[in-house]
């Protein structure tokens, strides 16, 4: 049986699935967990300064594509990432985009 915890193998054998694991959420979500990860910051820590809930930081590092600009802006704020830097953030993060956390 194959291993279908890697995003890759998941990928390929359902390819309809690409754009879910890939898409711009999913960056989102890789900058983001791996910011937070270059903090020190637990979930609820960055939550809080962050200004929103836990389950929102959850869903953000999940890839969820139903989150606001303003709550995105709001998390990379509290991570030190400014606007003036998405840009090399999102080419760094797009450079590699099939890699798994």
């Amino acid at each position: 049986m194959r291993d279908l915890i890697r995003t890759d193998d998941i990928v390929r054998d359902i390819p309809e699935t690409e754009s879910f694991f890939y898409g711009i959420g999913a960056t989102f979500g890789k900058i983001i967990f791996s910011h937070r990860m270059s903090c020190n910051l637990t979930q609820k820590q960055l939550a809080e300064r962050a200004g929103v809930g836990v389950k929102t930081i959850h869903r953000s590092e999940g890839g969820s594509d139903n989150l606001g600009v303003q709550t995105y802006e709001k998390i990379f704020e509290a991570l030190g990432i400014q606007k003036r830097d998405y840009g090399d953030v999102f080419k760094e993060a797009f450079a590699n985009p099939k890699t798994s956390l």
